[in-house]
C-alpha cells in the first residue's frame, strides 16, 4: 500500500528512493522513543534521593552497576515521580531505593538485608533476590507503573 501511494505521488526514482528511506528511518527513531513513568509511593522523607535501574535483560539483575540506564530524582515524603525515555520496545524490569545517606549505594545488613525502602517493577514483594522474569513487564504495552516502596 506504501509503495503504491508513493509511486502515485509521481516522484522521481531517487525521490521515491529518499522519501521511503527517510520514512522508514523516523518510524524506527519514534518506535524507539517510549517513556516509563513510575510513581513511587511511601517516602518516608525529604532526605536524600529516590534513585533507580532500568534493566533488559536478566544479565545482572538487580545489581545497581548492571542497569541500562539510572535515573534519580530528590526524595520528597509521601511520593515522587521517575522517569525513563527513549526506551525501545522490549521486555524490562526496574528496582529502586530511597538513597536516604545520598552515598550512591543501597546500604544492605549483612550485605544482604536492605536497610533503606527500596521497590521492584510490579510491585513485586520479593522474599530474597527477586528474578527478572517476576518483575518483567513490556514495553511499549505497559507505560507507567506505581510501586509502594518498602522499608
Amino acid at each position: 500500500m506504501l509503495t503504491a501511494t508513493l509511486k502515485a505521488m509521481k516522484l522521481p526514482y531517487r525521490q521515491l528512493s529518499a522519501f521511503s528511506s527517510s520514512l522508514i528511518l523516523s518510524t524506527c527513531v519514534l518506535a524507539a522513543g517510549n517513556t516509563l513513568d513510575i510513581t513511587v509511593t511511601g517516602v518516608r522523607g525529604d532526605e536524600g534521593t529516590v534513585r533507580a535501574g532500568i534493566y533488559n535483560s536478566s544479565q545482572g539483575f538487580p545489581k545497581e552497576e548492571k542497569a541500562m540506564v539510572h535515573t534519580s530524582v530528590p526524595a520528597k515524603k509521601g511520593s515522587v515521580s521517575l522517569q525513563f525515555s527513549d526506551l525501545p520496545p522490549g521486555k524490562y524490569a526496574f528496582i529502586l531505593y530511597h538513597d536516604e545517606d545520598n552515598n550512591g549505594k543501597m546500604d544492605k545488613r549483612f550485605g544482604m538485608i536492605p536497610i533503606e525502602g527500596y521497590g521492584l517493577s510490579n510491585n513485586i514483594k520479593a522474599i530474597g533476590k527477586p528474578s527478572f522474569d517476576e518483575c518483567a513487564f513490556s514495553i511499549p504495552e505497559v507505560k507507567s507503573q506505581t510501586v509502594e516502596l518498602k522499608y
